[in-house]
């Protein structure tokens, strides 16, 4: 139990903003802070249950093992990667800026509102992050506002009505925005992946400078993922088309390649390839 607690714990300090250092500490005490002066000070009933008790009410039970456990058993899932969007349930900007708000309204000098709001104005400041300085951020390309070579691809490989899903590896730099655009592709590795560095076998394969393209085959055709998007000039010690794979085109400068072992439900030779290499690339 004690682990399962551990793991709540990490998933709620990453939600908090982790990868800033000590931030998340900041982002949660002003939620504690904020939640328990509504249910102090909020006369509205909905409110200072909505505001007030319910987060803390959810991050109690999130850190409480058995949550988590019945989760996975509830949800029917085999792990509990997507446990942490409990969280989403929570108002938690909306409580913070409501009490703040109240807080500021309550006082009745002007100078204390104005050394408040300065107050509130450095918290956000540092909490926070200049939205426009991200990679990710510049001029929309279409109405999706999303990049225009990930809606090609996706539009190339996405699944009939009868496939209902497709696998599909992406070079890291795509994977923020495949899901956004076609939630019927699934990816062995997404921006959590990318952002935090997380292991798995295919997503070290494609950060290497030259990919070894067995061993790329071997973990793509393990999670059955049915096509590989690669940039046209990424190095590969081998010809991936000498392996049952094909070129069905290239968009943007990606080269995307499917694996007809994959495609052609060759599942016999493709268990013959995986359990050829699993001592050589199996973890």
């Amino acid at each position: 139990m004690y682990g399962i607690f551990r793991e709540c714990w990490v998933d709620l300090k990453r939600y908090g903003g982790l990868g800033n250092g000590s931030i998340w500490i900041i982002v949660w005490l002003l939620l504690l802070i904020s939640s328990i002066y509504l249910i102090v000070k909020e006369s509205d009933v909905r409110k200072k249950i909505i505001f007030g008790v319910m987060p803390l009410v959810v991050v109690a039970g999130f850190l409480f093992p058995i949550t988590k456990k019945l989760f996975v058993k509830v949800a029917g899932i085999d792990n509990a990667n997507t446990y942490y969007r409990v969280l989403w349930i929570i108002p938690m900007y909306v409580t913070i800026a409501y009490a703040f708000t109240k807080l500021i309204a309550s006082l009745n000098s002007t100078v204390k509102k104005r050394t408040a709001v300065g107050v509130a104005a450095v918290v956000i400041i540092i909490t926070g992050s200049c939205v426009y300085a991200n990679e990710h951020v510049y001029m929309a390309e279409n109405i999706y506002h999303l990049p225009q070579n990930v809606i090609d691809i996706c539009d190339k490989i996405k699944p009939t009505e009868d496939e209902g899903i497709v696998r599909a590896v992406f070079s890291p730099e795509l994977v923020y925005f495949v899901r956004q655009y076609d939630p019927n592709i699934l990816m062995p590795f997404g921006r959590d992946y990318v952002d935090h560095d997380y292991y798995t076998g295919v997503f070290k394969v494609m950060k290497e400078e030259e990919i070894e393209t067995q061993e790329l085959l071997y973990y793509t055709r393990v999670d059955l993922d049915r096509y590989i998007i690669l940039p046209a000039d990424k190095k590969l010690d081998e010809d991936i088309t000498m392996y049952d794979a094909k070129l069905v085109g290239t968009i943007d400068g990606y080269n995307i390649f499917e694996d007809i072992l994959i495609s052609e439900n060759r599942e016999e030779e493709r268990d013959d390839y995986v359990n050829a290499r699993m001592n050589v690339y199996g973890e």
